[in-house]
């Protein structure tokens, strides 16, 4: 069996990881949460992640530090992110769950697009208003920075 390879680091590159994944006809798909947590935690409307299997998922440079989070449903959430610049970098539970939720965000910009088709949302029932229709609000719209 092949294996082909996601990366990805934080804003400031001192921490980077790689994601062996079986084949590449299997990219993992995004999945949004909408929960109060991953909100602050990003601090946006949702956190944007990819969900894969912790054995995958390997810190090939750097050593995040880790928040323990309370959680809703019963374990707590372990959060990992940069000490340096705070990127928030994946998180997962601590009930013994081999699944691992990395931040889309912190894809290398080509796995980024590889990887971005929407599979769920979770916690849809906590999604901000302004979220839905963003596409269809008439608001200026921009390339790059908010500075004019």
């Amino acid at each position: 069996m092949t294996e082909t390879y996601v990366t990805g680091t934080c804003l400031c590159q001192e921490i980077q990881y790689r994601i062996a994944l079986p084949s590449s006809d299997t990219l993992p798909k995004v999945i949004l949460c909408h929960c109060n947590n991953c909100k602050r935690n990003t601090g946006s409307g949702f956190s944007a992640n990819i969900v894969v299997l912790q054995s995958q998922f390997k810190y090939t440079q750097g050593t995040p530090k880790v928040y323990t989070d309370r959680s809703d449903k019963g374990p707590a959430v372990l959060r990992e992110f940069c000490p340096s610049c705070g990127t928030p970098l994946s998180s997962r539970t601590d009930d013994g769950s081999d699944d691992v939720a990395v931040k889309s965000g912190t894809l290398s910009e080509e796995d980024r697009a590889r990887c971005s088709e929407l599979g769920m949302e979770i916690f849809h029932h906590r999604k901000d208003g302004w979220i839905r229709g963003m596409e269809d609000v008439d608001v200026p719209r921009r390339n790059g920075s908010m500075a004019s």
